[in-house]
């Protein structure tokens, strides 16, 4: 559980509404869930999605990261 509040403490976590939920029923986007996701990210803003399956996110409008390489550039690049 700590590493999920030091994780809570550094990144917001996007809500899911309607509009999200319409948006995603609208994308090309082979897993439903991703879709939502995806929304989500690109209705607050987000600057990255990051996931263990980056092949879903083929169609992202966002770039995408591996955990690992979320890690390498928040560790290059600390605040």
């Amino acid at each position: 559980m700590d590493h999920l509040r030091k994780l809570l403490a550094i990144f917001a976590v996007a809500g899911v509404d309607r509009g999200v939920v319409q948006g995603a029923l609208d994308l090309d986007f082979p897993d439903f869930e991703d879709a939502v996701l995806h929304e989500a990210a690109c209705n607050v803003g987000a600057a990255a999605i990051v996931t263990r399956n980056g092949k879903d996110f083929a169609r992202s409008a966002l770039p995408v990261f591996d955990p690992a390489e979320l890690l390498a550039a928040v560790c290059a690049n600390p605040r």
